[in-house]
């Protein structure tokens, strides 16, 4: 089995050319978002266009940690560079976690005090900003959505999660301005908007924490069940007994295994091809693309 075969391979080029596409149509967003935030003079708007910096910046670490694992396996890296992914999701997710607290809390202070964040809002700017925003917003989603799903590490799905959750958030700003528009003196949706906005962001975050930290804890991936993994290598007839099993991820697309199998009554090459069958077994089974088997020859005791 090559390289490619134990989830090493480099990094895809269309991963890269979808967080670039994501990246380049942010500044777009950026652009728009903060035109319609001057004159609008929406908290919410605002917030959301704020909210497009780290974002861009979460977006240019996502493309540089993939061009990173290109590197492949050396000397210092014996598994590559993937795990620098797992960092890079965890630095986005902080920074979506940051941005949601701090305008949440301004957005409460400006709800219970009642005075308007820069003036009387302008509704028509909301819905002018958040339309094409919308439409850019669909169009990146659906290209990084076209990705093989074995590529999205949690690097690249942090980049999804932002995208996916800033189409509810542009949602929540056209309702906003439809709202304004049929009911003018409802002062109190923007801000309340912009805490809605922000819970959205908060929200957001959590999944790329609780994933960050079980990779770097080595814990069992939680889509796999370590009894399911020793009951499948036991169904092979040649395997009498599994011990001594690890299962971890040097990030989530590059799940590893080790176990100590015990075989009985076979040759080494009657060894060997039973432990091939594991392998085989477990990478299409469950997944694991990097396995390493210590085979012990006899019963049980």
């Amino acid at each position: 089995m090559g390289e490619s075969g134990h989830g090493e391979s480099e990094a895809e080029p269309r991963v890269l050319r979808g967080i670039r596409l994501a990246l380049l149509l942010g500044f777009v967003i950026l652009g728009v978002e903060a035109v319609g935030a001057f004159l609008s003079h929406s908290l919410s708007l605002t917030v959301d266009a704020v909210h497009n910096l780290p974002d861009l910046f979460a977006f240019g670490v996502s493309w540089t940690a993939l061009k990173a694992t290109e590197r492949g396996a050396s000397g210092s890296y014996s598994f590559g560079t993937h795990r620098i992914e797992v960092f890079a999701g965890l630095l986005n997710g902080g920074l979506v976690l940051g941005v949601g607290a701090a305008f949440a809390l301004e957005a409460l202070a400006t709800l219970h005090s009642g005075v308007p964040f820069a003036g009387a809002v302008d509704p028509l700017w909301i819905l002018l900003a958040a339309l094409p925003t919308l439409a850019l917003r669909a169009a990146s989603l659906v290209a990084l959505e076209r990705l093989p799903r074995r590529a999205r590490d949690l690097n690249l799905s942090s980049v999804i999660v932002h995208v996916a959750s800033d189409i509810l958030i542009t949602g929540t700003l056209l309702t906003e301005g439809l709202l304004l528009v049929v009911r003018p003196s409802y002062g109190w949706i923007d801000p309340a908007a912009a805490v809605a906005i922000g819970a959205i962001l908060v929200y957001e975050s959590l999944p790329l924490f609780r994933v960050g930290w079980g990779v770097l804890a080595e814990q069992v991936p939680p889509h796999l069940d370590v009894g399911a993994v020793t009951a499948a290598i036991l169904s092979d007839p040649e395997v009498s007994e599994v011990h001594d099993v690890h299962i971890w991820a040097v990030c989530p697309t590059l799940v590893c295994m080790t176990a100590h199998l015990r075989v009985g009554g076979t040759t080494l090459r009657e060894a060997t091809d039973t432990v091939g069958r594991t392998r085989h077994r477990m990478e299409e089974d469950f997944g694991i693309l990097h396995c390493v088997f210590e085979v012990e020859a006899g019963l049980p005791g």
